[in-house]
């Protein structure tokens, strides 16, 4: 079973500008948990004036960065569908991974090949498989976590330093921050894949974070943290995968974004 095509997926400057206030206003209030000052504030308060992030959106970091955060889309279709599934939506599950744009496992041969990286292909497979033969929640469980363990097995190949990590995970956000506004509306969800992928980037993110704040490495593990308080509460976002209503204010995903960014130049 083939996984479908990843487009380019971009977040626009009003995203970035939302970000920017929202932090702004924090460092503002004295934010308990980091208290950005120099260059990093300087730059961050450049990028809340400005409303922009490269060209405008989701722009990836070269090399080890882009490569994890390509990662992290089909980790977080896998997510998605396993969520489903395991909640009884078995239908939906499938029909998630049918409907995905962000999983097509040939987009990132040439990625797997310059880094030397083991790749997922056969774990993939085998999920995917687990799915669409209902072959039971034990199985899709047990599948799912071995797949999340070669897609760690991969990231670990790329010798992504602290700072790629991390960006990475500014992407990912701002990637959910991006699905979530697309995807919900006024309060209702008019665009179900759309929330889901929400969902799933931010999970992946949420995920990721607490590897970091379980690091050996001091610097790390406070990143991780930093993550984690700025992710506090937006599992309230999500009611369920399946929910024709949802908050309409994502901006506290927008805001955790802007804020990996500023974590990430803390250790670059």
């Amino acid at each position: 079973m083939s996984l479908p095509k990843i487009p380019t997926r971009r977040v626009t400057a009003r995203h970035w500008a939302l970000a920017g206030t929202v932090a702004a206003t924090a460092l503002a209030a004295g934010h308990p948990a980091i208290a950005p000052h120099g260059p990093i504030a300087a730059a961050f308060a450049e990028a809340g004036e400005g409303g922009e992030a490269g060209e405008g959106g989701v722009v990836l970091e070269e090399g080890p960065a882009a490569f994890l955060t390509s990662l992290g889309y089909f980790e977080g279709t896998y997510r998605i569908a396993a969520h489903l599934y395991l909640d009884g939506n078995r239908d939906g599950a499938q029909a998630h991974l049918d409907e995905s744009h962000h999983a097509y496992y040939e987009d990132i041969e040439d990625q797997l090949a310059r880094y030397s990286a083991p790749g997922f292909r056969a774990e993939a497979e085998a999920f995917t498989g687990a799915i669409a033969g209902d072959a039971g929640a034990e199985t899709v469980r047990a599948s799912l976590d071995a797949l999340l363990a070669k897609l760690a097995d991969t990231a670990t190949a790329t010798g992504a330093t602290a700072y790629d990590r991390v960006m990475a995970l500014h992407a990912l956000l701002a990637l959910a921050a991006a699905e979530y506004e697309g995807g919900v509306y006024e309060g209702t969800v008019e665009v179900p894949i759309e929330y889901r992928d929400s969902w799933g980037f931010y999970d992946t993110a949420r995920a990721r974070a607490e590897r970091l704040a379980a690091s050996d490495d001091a610097a790390l593990a406070r990143a991780g943290r930093d993550i984690l308080d700025q992710l506090a509460g937006v599992e309230a976002l999500f009611p369920s995968l399946v929910s024709e209503t949802a908050a309409d204010d994502a901006t506290q995903l927008a805001a955790a974004a802007g804020w990996a960014e500023i974590i990430a130049l803390r250790l670059k």
